[in-house]
């Protein structure tokens, strides 16, 4: 059985692209978290979910702990998911709850919604994903209502135990009854995908390389063994 830890680094490993086809493969298509982009922090993300649920603020209902006390039971490599209503008129985390998860080993934050701070933040050091930039705090705006429970970000249901992957390029959400399926089969696909460039390289045209067909797979089975790659009987120039 994998820790979370050793599970965390595999899929650290992986590209979205492939993990996202992978995921389309296994019949789970709704994955992708739209809008956000990382904010602090570059490379890949990944791990279980914590979720943070807000909701828009009215002047007779108090403020609430809900936000301190979901920061303050954060875990060793979990990520804090933030469903803050797409909103961008007022952040939802900045640099002292980051200082805090940080120090607790949280993995990082992704937020569907705005955050502040970021010069402390960067210092800090723990990668936080946001739709967005605002200086206010988010009680101009919102109230932290529920944690722990079903929440959607960036147009995607997310729960509690889900899996994040976040790169450059996108942010994934992973079943967690899915997760060790994809770890078995997603490097079948990256290696796959790594011949497929080889084959490229070495002249081959883009319907002989990729999506690979099925009259390579005996030649990827030599490259995975020896590292062999075909050479096509004509050249580009011929």
């Amino acid at each position: 059985m994998l820790t979370v830890h050793e599970r965390s680094e595999r899929l650290r490993a992986l590209p979205t692209v492939v993990v996202r086809a992978v995921l389309a493969e296994l019949g789970i298509r709704r994955t992708l978290v739209s809008g956000l982009r990382p904010v602090v922090g570059t490379g890949t993300l990944a791990g279980p979910v914590r979720t943070l649920r807000y909701l828009p603020a009215r002047e007779d209902v108090p403020g609430s702990p809900v936000a301190r006390r979901a920061v303050e039971t954060l875990q060793e490599g979990e990520i804090l998911v933030v469903d803050a209503l797409e909103c961008t008129g007022a952040a939802v985390f900045g640099d002292m709850m980051a200082a805090r998860a940080q120090r607790l080993g949280a993995a990082g934050v992704v937020a569907d919604g705005a955050v502040r701070d970021v010069p402390g933040m960067r210092g800090v050091g723990l990668p936080v994903w946001a739709r967005g930039l605002h200086p206010d705090p988010s009680s101009v705006a919102l109230v932290p209502w529920e944690a722990d429970v079903a929440v959607r970000c960036g147009g995607c249901l997310v729960q509690p135990g889900d899996w994040i992957l976040a790169d450059d390029e996108a942010v994934l959400v992973i079943p967690a009854a899915l997760l060790d399926e994809l770890l078995a089969r997603a490097p079948g696909q990256a290696a796959a995908e790594d011949f497929s460039q080889r084959l490229l390289a070495a002249g081959w045209a883009l319907d002989e390389a990729y999506p690979l067909p099925q009259d390579m797979r005996t030649h990827l089975s030599r490259f995975l063994r020896d590292g062999t790659v075909p050479v096509p009987h004509r050249t580009d120039e011929s």
